[in-house]
């Protein structure tokens, strides 16, 4: 499937292999279905609704987030007059019935206190037939990837407060994670059909997540690292790219895409 040369650059970019397929996985899937009104639910500082503005054939582009600081900076970078960011929650769409034939729901579903009432308003404003993605970290998932929270929930089912956003590794902010078998019994009984299930990510270096972002997210945000940062769109990133070369060498080296355990579970499902 034939993607943007930029947006190629930027997941050439991206130090997280994790987000990286999870986003390829993504875009080659918009590419395939080519839709005309797109949804980002959770849009954040924009990466998807500014990867999806450098698609021709999407006529309306809209991302929505309850995080006014994270909007402002959507609102800085994502200037395609296709693009729609406002405020709201997943709980309430401000959106009609039926009006997206593509929806990308990506690490948000984790964070609801009630994931049944925000996979409700998805199939509420889906178009029948229309596509949505959902991506969640897997309750299974690898050992290396955040080795403290793996001990803690295998011997003594617990894991690290999810507030301690640093220290929390893959648990930061969120109220559970997910095996396989519960969010796909989650999202049929919520009246859509599953159409592929990929594990992103099967093998990683030790403490992966704590790497990335308990060091690596307070470098770019406290220290103004840009050039390492997702959300800077100009150019191609040298140290970037090779830095996520490297990060990204065991699971590209050993190739076992759809086995546990794995960091996220991506679904593309249908209405």
């Amino acid at each position: 499937m034939k993607l943007p040369e930029k947006l190629k650059i930027l997941l050439k970019n991206e130090i997280d292999p994790a987000f990286a397929k999870r986003a390829e996985y993504i875009f080659n899937k918009i590419s395939d279905k080519k839709p005309k009104k797109i949804l980002d639910v959770g849009c954040g500082r924009g990466f998807y609704v500014f990867g999806c503005s450098l698609f021709n054939f999407i006529k309306e582009i809209h991302g929505l987030d309850n995080n006014d600081e994270y909007l402002k900076i959507a609102k800085r970078n994502c200037v395609d007059k296709r693009i729609k960011l406002r405020k709201g929650n997943a709980y309430s769409l401000p959106y009609p019935d039926k009006y997206f034939d593509f929806i990308i729901c990506s690490e948000v579903l984790e964070h609801l206190k009630n994931d049944n009432k925000g996979l409700q308003e998805l199939h509420r404003v889906l178009k029948p037939k229309g596509t949505l993605i959902i991506t969640v970290p897997n309750k299974n998932f690898p050992f290396l990837w955040d080795p403290l929270n793996w001990l803690l929930m295998k011997v003594f089912k617990t894991h690290i407060n999810k507030d301690i956003w640093w220290l929390a590794g893959i648990w930061a902010d969120h109220e559970r994670l997910y095996d396989e078998k519960d969010i796909i019994n989650k999202v049929n009984e919520n009246g859509f059909k599953i159409l592929d299930s990929q594990r992103i990510i099967n093998f990683c270096w030790p403490f992966s997540h704590f790497l990335l972002y308990g060091i690596g997210k307070n470098l770019v945000e406290r220290l103004k690292f840009n050039s390492f940062n997702r959300f800077n769109f100009n150019g191609k990133k040298t140290i970037s790219y090779y830095l996520g070369c490297l990060i990204s060498l065991p699971s590209s080296l050993i190739k076992n895409y759809n086995k546990d355990p794995s960091v996220n579970i991506s679904l593309l499902i249908q209405k």
